[in-house]
């Protein structure tokens, strides 16, 4: 296969800059620059390896010089549930800290909420300007700037790419959290989905114990496939959704190759991996005394499918070879 490539709009090559490492050497201990993380996993998880929730962010601050133990970092978690999002922000804001990082749009709203003077850099999965967390995309104003993979066509391109592994399909179960409806993913699903005659189930999911008997009422209602909206919950319930939807034999298309690691037969996404290590530029960039409002928002152009073939083959599917083709990562 050949290597990935990444692409991103404003800022390119930056990466490339060479920034010195922060000067430590001289600094006591209360001097260091001091980042915050807002976790969804608890913080007690290592989080500076590679697959873990801020490892190719940590990964990043290395390349661009720094060393991480001249760096004081405060890890706050919201122990898997959305509501604790907002003590998790608001324990940073009280120390302080001075630039606060986010890999999701659910805890930059708990952040935003928590502070307008704290330097917010995050990946943002609705549109930024639409949240009312940036003035434009260009020149974000306010403390928040970061990375946003929000296309209007991401929900109508899963609903294609899921009609074309299943050519008869006609209706549609949706897994969604009612927790996060500020974000426009419900929407934008129907809407594809009116668009390309696809009748929808949705089923609210706001507790892992709510997922089973939602899979029952999909099946039910005589839905042929499953379609994963974007949500930190649903993302943390991965390998349950897909053993579920082998369970009932539904195929499953989400948001995050993470899904299709776990079981799941589809996923069409932003490089995560690759969000997560650009928002080091920005951190990197705000501790030499760069304004979150003035640092561009970026956004991907290059997104990924991933396809479980295992999966097909357990639920009996023959993949089209126009699919199969189309897919970055195939999972046999």
């Amino acid at each position: 296969m050949k290597p990935k490539r990444r692409h991103y709009l404003n800022l390119a090559g930056a990466l490339a800059m060479s920034f010195p490492a922060v000067a430590a050497a001289q600094q006591s201990p209360a001097q260091m620059p001091r980042i915050g993380l807002i976790a969804w996993w608890p913080c007690d998880m290592p989080y500076t390896g590679e697959s873990s929730e801020f490892g190719s962010f940590m990964r990043g601050l290395r390349e661009l010089g720094h060393t991480l133990s001249e760096l004081s970092f405060e890890c706050r978690s919201a122990s898997k549930h959305d509501s604790g999002l907002a003590t998790a922000a608001a324990d940073l804001v009280q120390l302080p800290v001075d630039v606060i990082v986010t890999t999701s749009q659910p805890a930059a709203h708990a952040a935003h909420e928590a502070t307008d003077v704290i330097p917010i850099v995050t990946i943002i999965s609705g549109n930024p300007v639409a949240a009312g967390l940036a003035s434009s995309l260009a020149k974000p104003g306010g403390n928040l700037t970061g990375v946003s993979y929000y296309a209007t066509e991401l929900a109508a391109k899963r609903m294609e790419l899921l009609m074309e592994a299943i050519p008869e399909l006609t209706t549609v179960g949706v897994l969604a959290n009612p927790v996060v409806n500020y974000l426009p993913f419900e929407e934008d699903a129907k809407s594809a989905a009116h668009q390309l005659g696809v009748a929808l189930n949705v089923q609210q999911v706001s507790d892992p114990d709510e997922l089973d008997a939602a899979f029952s009422r999909m099946e039910a209602a005589g839905a042929q496939a499953v379609f994963v909206l974007p949500d930190l919950m649903l993302s943390s319930l991965s390998p349950q959704i897909a053993a579920l939807a082998i369970e009932h034999r539904l195929p499953t298309m989400a948001w995050g190759p993470w899904f299709t690691e776990a079981g799941c037969l589809m996923a069409y996404s932003a490089d995560y991996s690759g969000m997560g290590h650009r928002l080091a530029f920005y951190v990197d960039r705000i501790l030499k005394g760069s304004e979150a409002g003035d640092l561009p928002i970026e956004q991907p152009t290059k997104f990924e499918l991933s396809i479980n073939l295992k999966t097909a083959n357990a639920l009996g599917i023959d993949l089209p070879q126009t699919v199969l083709l189309m897919a970055d990562e195939v999972i046999e």
